[in-house]
């Protein structure tokens, strides 16, 4: 659980423009401890250029990161207290996963077992004496996670840290990420493209759209309106039953589906009370998908026949 001094991380004021070109603007937000936060963003975007402005390995034109408080270049441990995955890629092709991790724990300050226990919790015992260039991506990513979690921090920050995992990597990484946040009041920023798997685990998302700030909230605000969808048996008689409770509602004559302006539940004591039998009743409310593709649209457009033989 989050300790009484712990703030989490706190990004106020950002900007950085690159030439006469805005990629952030006054970007505010905060991951408070003991949540894991979703970076959103379709790409360019401005993701990676926060999180590595979070680092201090981006300089910016305004604004400031701490982490509970303190600034990544005045934290007296910064592998102990932050760990970050920013690209899977950056490391030495000629050198072996344990000479790579065992460096990074000297650098941390941590035992040189704690690289051979990552190496082990992992999977990568049967390739560390390869060279970081053999790797595949997914070894990498596992590796490049291995950094991050090297000096056992409280914070983490991971761009994309889902990409070329397999499905029992994925699971073991999410199931880490949420007792490091909920159990041990860590502060977690996981930037991902992969927005269903995301509202399954995040408390808290932030949206990024042409360098500025779009939503921050919590995933369960996304959609606060609650509207029911029903398949009644007789729809003129579900039909005079909302109107004479004044509820708003659309009706699809093709499919015989009521959209009806109220709770599943309340609409259920509505057909009980009215003797109304229904073949269908479900919630409808925007996935973080639809969310995003509202707060995002026209960004970056994709259209028009990629694949057509033109002679």
């Amino acid at each position: 659980m989050p300790r009484e001094h712990d703030t989490g991380i706190q990004v106020t004021g950002v900007s950085k423009s690159y030439r006469k070109k805005r990629v952030l603007d006054d970007i505010t937000f905060d991951v408070p401890a003991g949540t894991i936060t979703g970076l959103l963003g379709p790409n360019g975007s401005g993701k990676s250029t926060v999180m590595r402005a979070m680092l201090g390995l981006t300089l910016t034109g305004s604004g400031s990161t701490t982490f509970d408080g303190i600034p990544y270049r005045d934290l007296p441990q910064p592998g102990r207290c932050v760990g970050a995955l920013l690209d899977p890629t950056a490391h030495h092709p000629g050198r072996s996963v344990e000479d790579t991790l065992s460096s990074a724990a000297v650098l941390a300050g941590v035992p040189i077992e704690r690289a051979r226990g990552l190496i082990a919790i992992l999977g990568l015992a049967s390739a560390s004496h390869r060279r970081f260039g053999a790797l595949s991506l997914g070894m990498k990513q596992r590796l490049a996670l291995a950094l991050a979690l090297m000096g056992s921090p409280r914070h983490l920050i991971l761009d994309e840290p889902m990409n070329g995992l397999d499905i029992e990597t994925a699971d073991w990484l999410r199931t880490t990420l949420i007792q490091h946040a909920h159990a041990t009041g860590g502060s977690v920023l996981v930037s991902t493209h992969l927005l269903e798997e995301l509202q399954t685990f995040a408390d808290r998302i932030v949206v990024l759209s042409e360098g500025t700030i779009r939503y921050v909230g919590e995933v369960g605000q996304l959609s606060p309106e609650t509207s029911t969808t029903v398949v009644a048996v007789d729809p003129d008689a579900m039909m005079r039953a909302l109107q004479s409770r004044a509820l708003s509602f659309k009706f699809d004559r093709g499919s015989s589906r009521f959209f009806v302006g109220t709770d599943p539940r309340s609409l259920s004591k509505i057909c009980i009370s009215e003797s109304i039998l229904i073949d269908e009743l479900g919630e409808d409310r925007e996935s973080i998908s639809d969310v995003y593709r509202r707060l995002t649209r026209g960004e970056y457009r994709v259209e028009g026949d990629a694949i057509a033989t033109h002679q």
